[in-house]
């Protein structure tokens, strides 16, 4: 009554597939690697919807609701072939570089050819540089689609908002990546760049009265960021730290557009919006220390800036930023019949800190979230 549509929906997928793999050392400065890959999908979508019946001005027709069936399924195949070469180029220099070409035949029929490329430099111990290129080929989740019939609900209280219902296309990205690890003592440092260029940008919403992941492309779209990391080991004690910047936007939506406000589509045409999946910044860290006897001590914290959410423009704004501390202590007994036991328990969330992953906004948000509040375990782990 509330929602205007009461939905049983039912999707299964089966896989087959093989994975044949080799490596061969040409020489001692070329080594060759190679394989093909198969995948076949079977997947079934079955719902059943009641809905009640509008006239022209949308008002309910009466109290008796109507039923939709709308039934489909399909089947899928991934070709899939590379080959690469490591190439020792100097004691202290190796390039990789490839190629792989994928075929699919799906809702779609796509196919790619995608070069990739790499250099690691260790110009003396405890350095190490590295850059590289790859083109990826994506294709959208085959499981996760349906060959909804928009149409059968217009004029119903479980019309969507709009009826354009392009199928979901792959993903075509050129990706760059740059970075660089130290090591200084008991201290490894690292550093990593990357820029991610995509067509046909994938992206996944929670959609349907059975809220259920559906993907849908941005005609264009990019992912860019900075990424630092610390590790630290010195006899009982670790320790490490990451700390992340990034952004991901997506402009055009193009396909499963009837998911959408014609309000929404007609400005994210024109204009880069945030993803929903989009933070940006993120932080972690923990520290631990063993004792002789056999006990582990830890605790660790996870940093988020905050999701997006709507705000003057679609997924413009973000949700508060959160802080979750948890701590962990493990014991082995040793010299036991088939191996030692383990016992463990763990705080999660120590603070009980209460934070919203999503608020139900935004585009693809169809629902709110939120973070674990504090919890207890305990677990017992036995080798044989």
């Amino acid at each position: 009554m509330f929602n205007g549509i009461a939905q049983a929906a039912d999707k299964t997928d089966t896989a087959f597939g093989t994975q044949i793999e080799g490596v061969y050392k040409l020489n001692d400065t070329h080594t060759l690697r190679g394989g093909v890959i198969v995948t076949i999908d079977h997947t079934t979508s079955n719902t059943n919807s009641q809905v009640f019946p509008l006239d022209a001005n949308g008002n309910q027709i009466g109290n008796a609701a109507e039923t939709i069936v709308d039934d489909s399924a399909a089947d899928a195949q991934t070709y899939s072939a590379y080959l690469e070469d490591e190439w020792k180029l100097t004691s202290s220099l190796t390039m990789n570089y490839g190629l792989r070409f994928d075929q699919l035949e799906s809702f779609r029929d796509e196919n790619q050819v995608s070069p990739r490329v790499n250099l690691v430099w260790t110009p003396w111990d405890g350095t190490t540089f590295h850059a590289g290129y790859s083109r990826y080929f994506s294709p959208p989740p085959f499981e996760l689609i349906a060959s909804t019939a928009v149409l059968k609900f217009v004029g119903t209280s479980g019309a969507q908002p709009g009826t354009a219902n392009d199928l979901p296309r792959s993903e075509r990205d050129n990706y760059f990546d740059v970075g660089a690890q130290q090591k200084i003592g008991d201290l490894t440092l690292g550093i990593d760049a990357y820029d991610k260029e995509a067509k046909n940008l994938i992206d996944e919403g929670q959609f349907g009265a059975p809220i259920i992941l559906t993907p849908f492309n941005y005609r264009i779209g990019y992912a860019r960021g900075v990424e630092l990391s610390g590790n630290y080991q010195n006899g009982p004690w670790t320790a490490y730290g990451n700390f992340a910047v990034s952004q991901a936007k997506g402009k055009d939506i193009i396909s499963s557009q009837f998911n959408f406000s014609p309000d929404d589509l007609a400005f994210i045409q024109n204009h880069f919006i945030y993803l929903d999946h989009d933070q940006t910044y993120t932080a972690s860290a923990g520290v631990a220390y063993k004792f002789d006897e056999g006990t582990r001590v830890s605790g660790d914290l996870i940093y988020g800036s905050g999701l997006r959410k709507d705000g003057t423009v679609p997924n413009g704004d973000h949700v508060p930023g959160y802080v979750q501390v948890n701590l962990s202590v493990l014991h082995e007994f040793k010299g036991l019949p088939g191996g030692p036991l383990t016992l463990r328990g763990d705080i999660i969330n120590l603070f009980d800190e209460e934070y919203e992953i999503r608020d139900g906004t935004g585009i693809g948000v169809g629902a709110p979230q939120f973070g674990p509040r504090r919890g207890f375990y305990a677990g017992v782990t036995k080798a044989f």
